[in-house]
């Protein structure tokens, strides 16, 4: 039996961890775009005594795991120094006296310091029996020191989470882990010779690529982690935009279901009911990033209600949206936005009925919804600036289409569109592209 020794050892030592290295780099960037899946983010972020999410991160970490087994190399343990190449056929059994160089623990440990215990055993189970059916004379060892190894991972972080929010932390995961699986290769391997001649062999590569490969994993799970908190910043600022009421709105109703109240009480009662329900709506889908378009064209019929009854000969309205249209989703309030806007800057020194039409265009992929008026128009200075910036006038701050605008690109960043036609003293035309979307989000 042959051992390297002296710089020859050192050497040999240094070429396994760059190849090894270079592998997990590899995998790792595969592993970044594959955690970018929605379903497999929500189950790795998800509730983890939840079967389904267990079931999906152990699949996950298990299939990488074995990618880790097969992007390393075999080593014969009676020619120890030389690379033999994997057999054309992956289900080929190993021979007696060779054994796998990977990374296959370091995505079980990966799993449990990212999802616990029951993940790590998982992925430690699947990577770990694949392992075990491939032969070798270490393989039984290996398989077993795997599945070992990620419930170490899982229960290290479970009981000192600190661990995995610290790089010292997680190096000392990875390194336990590391000695875990050669102390049971010594433990279980024979002939001993055999088995020392092996952890010699592959100590300090294992050891290197599973610290750095566990760290740069969790560089990996952290960009993840402030992906999910600029999007929980994002609903946040979107249910806030959503939030706000045409400021004069309540106050003017109410007045208006005060003057009622003498001339027609019963009128008046329907109208309160009318406004809680329109309020109550409200303050649901508040709480929503989106809302289906039957239930936005509700809110605008209930809002242009109460404006009849303020200016009951003042205006008319009308809808023509197809029906396969109606349970797709878009933010909250905005037709309310446009329709608002079409009635507190469209009569303005009008002398004639202002007509307000909402069409709803399926374009395929996406939809177009207009919202068009026989208004006042607006001045093209003006027009330019509406929606990059609040703008002042005598009717309001023009905060409406600003605020409709940064609510559109925060749901739909490069997806969609807020086209301003207007052609002064005929009116003015708002023309909105969305995705074409029937899940809320």
């Amino acid at each position: 039996m042959h051992y390297p020794i002296g710089s020859d050892m050192l050497f040999h030592w240094l070429d396994n961890t760059a190849q090894l290295s270079q592998r997990v780099c590899v995998v790792l960037i595969a592993a970044h775009v594959s955690i970018r899946i929605d379903w497999l983010r929500q189950a790795l972020r998800g509730d983890s005594h939840l079967w389904r999410n267990r079931l999906v991160c152990s699949a996950f970490f298990g299939i990488f795991a074995m990618i880790g087994t097969h992007s390393g190399f075999l080593l014969d343990v009676h020619q120890l120094g030389k690379h033999i190449a994997w057999p054309a056929e992956l289900s080929d059994a190993l021979k007696h006296s060779q054994a796998v160089i990977g990374f296959r623990d370091l995505m079980v440990l990966a799993a449990g310091v990212t999802a616990g215990p029951w993940i790590g055993f998982g992925a430690g189970v699947a990577a770990g029996g694949e392992r075990y059916l491939l032969g070798g004379f270490a393989g039984e060892a290996s398989a077993a020191a795997t599945v070992l190894q990620g419930v170490w991972a899982g229960l290290a972080v479970r009981f000192w989470p600190v661990l995995a929010r610290r790089l010292r932390g997680a190096a000392f995961i990875a390194l336990v882990g590391t000695l875990m699986q050669k102390a049971v290769l010594l433990a279980l391997v024979s002939p001993y010779a055999d088995a020392l001649a092996l952890v010699v062999e592959t100590a300090l590569p294992v050891a290197v690529v599973n610290t750095f490969g566990l760290l740069l994993f969790l560089f990996v799970m952290q960009d993840l982690e402030r992906d999910r908190l600029a999007n929980q910043a994002r609903q946040a600022e979107l249910r806030a935009l959503n939030a706000q009421i045409e400021p004069h709105f309540m106050n003017n109703t109410l007045n208006t279901i005060k003057a009622l109240i003498r001339r027609d009480p019963d009128a008046a009662a329907q109208y309160v009911v009318k406004l809680a329900r329109f309020l109550d709506d409200t303050r649901t889908n508040t709480g929503a990033n989106s809302i289906s378009l039957q239930q936005e064209i509700t809110q605008v019929e209930r809002y242009l209600d109460f404006q009849r009854l303020r200016f009951p000969e003042a205006f008319q309205f009308q809808r023509n949206i197809s029906p396969q249209l109606l349970p797709c989703q878009l933010p909250p309030r905005c037709l309310q936005t446009l329709a608002e806007n079409a009635l507190l800057h469209g009569m303005q020194g009008q002398n004639r009925p202002l007509k307000i039409d909402i069409i709803g265009v399926d374009h395929g992929e996406t939809l177009t919804l207009r919202v068009s008026d026989t208004g006042c128009g607006i001045a093209a200075p003006r027009l330019k600036e509406l929606g990059s910036r609040p703008v002042e006038s005598a009717a309001g701050n023009g905060s409406g289409l600003y605020q409709l605008k940064r609510s559109l690109k925060l749901a739909f960043p490069r997806q969609s569109n807020l086209a301003i036609n207007s052609w002064p003293g005929h009116g003015t035309e708002v023309i909105l592209t969305i995705p074409k979307r029937t899940a809320t989000w």
